[in-house]
């Protein structure tokens, strides 16, 4: 597409600027995308938090991280 015709000064300053400007606004969005991480994190941990415990008042759940730390630390003392 390139050899199809002869680009002018003011043709090449615009796929210029038009390309500055989509690496800009990627620039900006990859910024606010970076700087809203750790508050969504904190969000879902805390969602999380609240769905274990009402899980484990109103039916007694213990979730299988807490069973596999509570079988290793069973395991260890029968070992010691």
């Amino acid at each position: 597409m390139v050899g199809c015709f002869a680009a002018t000064p003011k043709n090449l300053a615009m796929a210029i600027a038009c390309s500055l400007s989509g690496a800009v606004l990627l620039a900006v969005g990859a910024h606010i995308s970076y700087v809203n991480v750790e508050p969504q994190r904190a969000r879902t941990l805390a969602r999380d938090k609240l769905v274990l415990d009402t899980l484990r008042k109103k039916y007694g759940y213990i979730p299988p991280s807490e069973v596999r730390r509570m079988a290793r630390n069973d395991s260890n003392k029968e070992h010691n």
